[in-house]
């Protein structure tokens, strides 16, 4: 098979990964820009005439289609066909969304090119690379601080990365625990979300809603207010537990890794919280992430129905 390459899958930073690593390897830095070419699918023309062209003071030049999960039948067509004689001199990277595996040409496509896999990441994953981040950094980090980034930003990789590239220069080398990620996150969103919380259980829907309007315009995505409420939960659950145990402020501080001072607000907001409120409330949560994740609804309809469901629930 001639190097011609299929990045395919719904992580965005992941694929832009995989094409840097395959235009590195193939193109030497100093005749990088001469030999490199990025074309939508409405270029059809242009890739083919990249493809054509013989590279300049190299041995190979790099084609990148961007977007083919809307290529329309004739250019994918067209594309299948090239692939079929390709060029020796030219290697053509083909980038598409995970939708576009449910497509004809994409079983033809990937038996004429090399595929990657670009995949959102699983959760546990997403912990392994934000340790091994850390790691290679030389700056440790707790397991409670790696939970909580991705309780807060899930597995958005361009979210997580920007996040721990903060956090990394945050730290100034000093080991790194969920204290360090609830700063970083801003006090803002996190006050933003007790009062969110408090308008909740004051069945307040216009409050709510005005709310969630203040985190969208502070570029907060529907799936991190999710997260941002699993993590509140999660710590409503974590003080119950620990408090039912007999713990006082500090003990429960140091077993969930914040300051006392924290700590003894959230007991305050924990007392409104049976076990069983926290448990339907929980299963609201992951039933908008699954509706999210599915298709089912869309982002900012699972987040407003789910605000409607913990008003109903409070």
């Amino acid at each position: 098979m001639a190097e011609n390459y299929l990045v395919v899958g719904d992580d965005k930073y992941i694929r832009e990964r995989e094409i840097q690593k395959i235009r590195d390897r193939v193109l030497a830095a100093e005749n990088r820009d001469l030999n490199f070419s990025v074309h939508v699918p409405s270029d059809i023309v242009g890739v083919k005439n990249s493809l054509g062209t013989l590279p300049f003071l190299s041995d190979k030049r790099v084609v990148l289609l961007n977007d083919a999960e809307t290529l329309s039948d004739s250019c994918a067509e067209a594309m299948i066909a090239y692939l079929e004689k390709p060029c020796d001199s030219s290697v053509l990277v083909i980038s598409a969304a995970g939708s576009f595996k449910k497509t004809g040409h994409y079983k033809k496509l990937s038996r004429l090119a090399r595929v990657t896999e670009a995949a959102r990441p699983t959760h546990e994953t997403m912990k392994k690379w934000i340790k091994g981040f850390f790691g290679n950094e030389g700056i440790g980090i707790t397991d409670r601080a790696v939970e909580l980034i991705v309780e807060l930003k899930g597995v958005d990789t361009p979210a997580v990365k920007s996040e721990i590239e903060k956090l990394a220069a945050y730290s100034g080398g000093d080991k790194i625990d969920a204290g360090h990620v609830e700063k970083l996150v801003g006090r803002s969103v996190t006050e933003s979300i007790f009062k969110l919380v408090d308008a909740v259980n004051a069945r307040d829907a216009e409050w709510a809603f005005r709310i969630i309007g203040d985190l969208y315009n502070q570029k907060k995505k529907p799936t991190e207010i999710i997260g941002y409420l699993g993590w509140y939960m999660r710590m409503m659950q974590g003080i119950k537990r620990l408090s039912g145990r007999g713990l006082g402020a500090d003990a429960i501080a140091a077993e969930l890794g914040y300051s006392a001072a924290y700590v003894r607000r959230l007991t305050g907001q924990a007392e409104k919280y049976s076990a069983g409120k926290i448990g339907r409330l929980t299963e609201l949560l992951l039933q908008a992430d699954r509706e999210i994740k599915t298709g089912m609804k869309s982002a900012f309809l699972a987040v407003e129905m789910l605000i409607v469901g913990f008003a109903g629930k409070s």
